[in-house]
This record gives structure tokens, sequence and C-alpha cells, in this order.
């Protein structure tokens, strides 16, 4: 019941809205033609009393007009088993288009609730899993699901009368007293099928918790391979392939090991319900064969038995032969459940804008998840056309000081007014692979600038050269150094022109001229605009309007000295 209840709350945004109108059609257009073979189903179980009958009578002309009846059955129910599967790919291409969507746009939230939550320590495994995999197995096996379950359950109903009225009534002798048991063969039916479920349950009931596990293994290696991928520059630099190797595997034999006991569980599972399914084809045979022998009867009868029993059977088992199925799926709502239910938090609510001239006004107390104090009343007030240098010592919290005022940092206590055009640059680059004219107007579209501002901006920041290939759809990273990869993000300012301006090691890269031509061409550029510099290069101070050294708005925390001392090569 508790998966039932977690799968409404992920599907009902959806299913939900006015826009799922159109997926409301589809569906039911795709049950009514799947669940139609129900009826051809039932055609054909008459077909094969009347073709056996005639078989056993040796009625040549009543065989040739059923040979004619079989080919209109089976065409017809070619169609709708083709058309019903068409419909419902086409609603699963819609449904998981909307869905991701709104996952997505959940996720990577205007709030940034994707980044609040990785601050948070509240960030599930491998995000990227849940919206690329989970969502795209949540709606194939929800459908395969519905539709088996649907067509389990019309079967049942169509073959049950046709089951008691063939098999008549059994006549048994016991203590001394005749028991007569109407329609036997579909309470034989339902014991078998009762005893079939009891034992899948038992057998397979392990296989939820492998299937969620499997996932969490398999992405987390995904996420291995990727992040190595990502850099392989400095595992070549520094001969690391032997131990990112062994990390690797460490991965991968929890993926091996979780396979191991799947495979194990679905051997057992396998092994009853293939035999299952093998005896369900003979068993009623074995029930009717007294009748059959005693000629109560006629061999077209026993086919209509023998294809009713396994019909109603087979429907009866659906929850046997779908055990797998419910399992992996179960464990897809989970996973994909808790990741929605974070997404749904409560939204952080922005930081109080500012007025006039002023970009920045702070005065706050910044501290660690936990409370404790990093940077302790600390006051800010910067203006247009402004560039503020702050500077101390590495692990003082000038970082998370910027993070705060960007209005990502929860563990504060004060207030900060900013801009409402603000754009903080942390120390490692976003640069993902794409075109370079994506790259500088990120975060808006290329199709904001023209080829003429891309140029200015590149020419501005020294990267000239770079011009004729603004269209070029390759990994930057990997084709600009740490310096150039600076230069792209001054060139991404000048076209975007933010109000308010929170740089974090922005100029790391760069040389001494480089750093001071860029520092003014900002404020040259964009005069209407606010620079907070965090840096540990001493020589901005001639550039920068004001300099605050953070270093006496930390607590009193002894600083251990590096040691001295040579380090022999033995």
């Amino acid at each position: 019941m508790t998966t039932i209840i977690q799968f409404i709350y992920l599907v009902k945004p959806f299913w939900g809205s006015r826009g799922s109108l159109f997926c409301w059609f589809l569906l039911l257009l795709s049950l009514v033609l799947t669940l139609s073979s129900v009826w051809f189903n039932l055609q054909m179980n008459q077909w094969n009393g009347n073709f056996y009958n005639a078989l056993q009578q040796l009625d040549g002309q009543h065989i040739y007009v059923l040979l004619r009846r079989f080919v209109v059955l089976v065409t017809g129910l070619i169609l709708v088993i083709v058309l019903g599967d068409y419909f419902q790919q086409k609603l699963l291409m819609r449904w998981r288009e909307r869905m991701t969507a709104h996952i997505t746009q959940r996720w990577l939230s205007d709030h940034s609730r994707h980044y609040r939550l990785k601050l948070a320590a509240q960030e599930p495994d491998n995000p990227d899993q849940r919206i690329a995999e989970d969502i795209r197995l949540l709606v194939e096996s929800t459908l395969k699901l519905l539709v088996s379950f649907l067509h389990a359950t019309l079967t049942l109903i169509s073959f049950t009368a046709i089951l008691w009225q063939l098999s008549g009534s059994l006549s048994l002798s016991l203590g001394g007293s005749i028991w007569h048991i109407p329609g036997y063969m579909f309470w034989a039916c339902i014991l078998y099928t009762l005893l079939g479920m009891a034992l899948t349950q038992w057998i397979g009931s392990p296989l939820r918790h492998l299937n969620m596990e499997r996932q969490r293994h398999e992405a987390n290696y995904r996420a291995a391979l990727l992040i190595r991928r990502q850099h392989s520059d400095a595992i070549a630099g520094q001969r690391g392939e032997s131990s990112e190797r062994h990390t690797l595997m460490q991965h991968f034999i929890h993926v091996m090991s979780n396979w191991n006991q799947l495979i194990r569980y679905e051997r057992n599972l396998s092994f009853f319900t293939v035999g299952y399914q093998q005896v369900t084809a003979l068993a009623p045979i074995l029930f009717a064969l007294p009748k059959f022998l005693a000629g109560e009867i006629m061999l077209g009868g026993l086919m209509q038995l023998r294809q009713a029993f396994a019909s109603v059977a087979t429907s009866l088992s659906w929850f046997v032969f779908a055990y797998k199925e419910i399992a992996a799926w179960q464990a897809t709502v989970a996973r994909l459940y808790h990741f929605v239910v974070l997404l749904d938090g409560e939204e952080t609510p922005s930081a109080p804008t500012t007025e006039g001239v002023t970009r920045l006004r702070a005065q706050l107390t910044v501290m660690t998840p936990d409370k404790t104090p990093l940077l302790t009343s600390v006051a800010l007030n910067v203006q247009a056309g402004e560039l503020l240098l702050l500077t101390g010592p590495s692990g003082l919290g000038k970082s998370t000081l910027l993070r705060t005022l960007s209005g990502h940092w929860p563990y504060y206590t004060g207030s900060v007014h900013q801009a409402t055009d603000t754009c903080w640059i942390p120390q490692s680059s976003y640069l993902p692979p794409g075109r370079l004219d994506t790259l500088l107007a990120y975060p808006r579209s290329s199709q904001a600038f023209n080829a003429e501002q891309y140029r200015a901006a590149l020419n501005l920041v020294g990267l000239m050269p770079l011009s004729d290939r603004l269209a070029k759809n390759i990994d930057w990273t990997q084709q600009l150094s740490g310096g150039e990869q600076q230069r792209v993000l001054f060139a991404r300012l000048l076209l975007n022109q933010p109000k308010l301006l929170l740089l974090d090691e922005t100029t790391s890269a760069l040389d001494e001229t480089s750093a001071r031509t860029l520092l003014r061409q900002l404020k040259q550029h964009l005069p209407d605009s606010a620079i907070v510099l965090v840096s540990h290069q001493t020589f901005l101070r001639e550039d920068a309007d004001r300099v605050i050294d953070l270093t006496g708005y930390a607590p009193a925390v002894a600083h251990l000295p590096l040691a001295q001392g040579t380090l022999h090569a033995s």
C-alpha cells in the first residue's frame, strides 16, 4: 500500500493536469485496442472447439469454412496488438517527457534546490540516474504492469464462465456420501493458483531490496567512471592509473556482489515459475481426462477446457509471472519518491534587494552547519562601480562568505541585501562541452548576442584568435589552459553585465598584468556594477577601491605552523 501511495504522489502532477487530456485519450485508446485481444481469444477458443470436433468427425467442408474464419480472426488480432503497442509507445514518450521536465524543473529550480540539497548533505545518491533512468523505468514498467493486469482481469472474467460451463460437476464418494462439486475445474484452478502465488512470494521476497541495491551500485559505478574521465589529465600527470583501476574495481565488486545475489534468487524463482508454467499447460488435461475417457466430452471440448483452464490460471497467476517486474517497479518508485520529496521541500526565499546605487549591503555572522562561527559581525556596503577585495589566509571562510552573499549558504545570522541581478562565480570554472558562443552567453541563450558582440568580448579579454571558432562544439576545458578558461569567464561577465559580481579567485590562473587588465576592463565596461573579489594575489590591492582583511572577523583560532625539514628520497 505504501508503494501505491508513493506512486500516486509521483504521477499526480502529470495525470492530474489539463495538459494530460491527450495522454488520457492515448491511454484509453491503447487499452481498448490491447484488451480487445481478449475478445479475439474468446473467438479463438470457440474456433478451437469447432475445429477439433470437425477433425474428429472428418467434416472436410466445415474444416475449410473454419480455416477461412481463422484467417479473419488472426488478422484482426494482429491489428489490435500492433496498434495497441504503437499507441502505448506514443503515450510512454509523452509521459516521460512531461515527467522529466517537471522533476528537472524542481531539481534545477530558480532557488537552486540542487545546490542547497548538496550543501545540507541531503542530496540523494546519483540524482542524474534518478532523472535519466528511474523516470524511464517508472513509466515503462507502470504501463506494462497496468496493461498486463487489466488483460489478466478481463481474461479471467471472460474465461471463468466457459471453464465453469464446460467442466460440469464432479461426483465424489466420501464416507458413504456422494458429494457433487459444480464447476470443479474452476475450483481446482483457484487452489492451484493460490498455491503458486504463495510459493512465489516465499521464494522471491528478497528481490525488491536487491533491485534497489542494484540500481544504487550501478549508478555509483557509472559516476566513478565519469569522474575519472573528467579528471584524466590529473590522473595522467600523477601516474595514478593503478590507484584508479583499484578504486574502480572496488566499485565494480559491489556491482558483482549484488548481481550474484540477484541472479541466485532469480534462478530460484525461475525454477519455480518455469516449472509452474509447464505444469499449467498439462494440468487441465489431467483434471478433465476422466470425463474425456468416459465419453462425456469430445476432443473439441477437451481443447476448449484446456485453453480456458490455462487462460484462467494464467490470469490468476499474474502475480506469479509478474513478480520480478513488480519487485523492480517497487524499487524504482521508492527511489524516485524519496528524490522528489526532497525536491518538493520548502524553498528558501530570495534575499532582499537593494535600492539606488547600492549593490550589496550586509551585516552578518557566517557559521558552519553545526553552528560554529566562521566570520563574525561582517559589515559590507558596496556601491555601483566599486571593486572590493577580500583577503585572508586559506581556510578562513572567504569562499563561504561569498556563498552566503550570493544567497546559497543558509547557515548565518543577520541580513543580506543584494542587487536583483547577482552573479556568483566559485573557484571551479563551469565550462561544459558545447559551442563556444553558448559558453560565452551562459546563462542566456547564444541568440541573445550577435557575432560582433562575441568578437568584441573576446578581444577585450585577449582571446581574439577564438572569434572564428564560435560555432565549434567541443570540450573546451581540454582545449584551453586554466588562464584561458578564466578569460572566457570574464568575457561572459562583459556580455551579461550583472549588477553584482561575486568572484572567488577568478584571476588565480592569470599573471599579474593579465589579472589587473581584466579587472580594469570589468570596471570600465560595467560602470553600473559592483565587484566583490576574493583573492590571495596581493598585487590586486592597487586596483581595488577598498580592501578588507577578513582575519579580524574570524574567531581566535590557533593556526598550526608549517613544519620545517628536508625530505630525503630513499
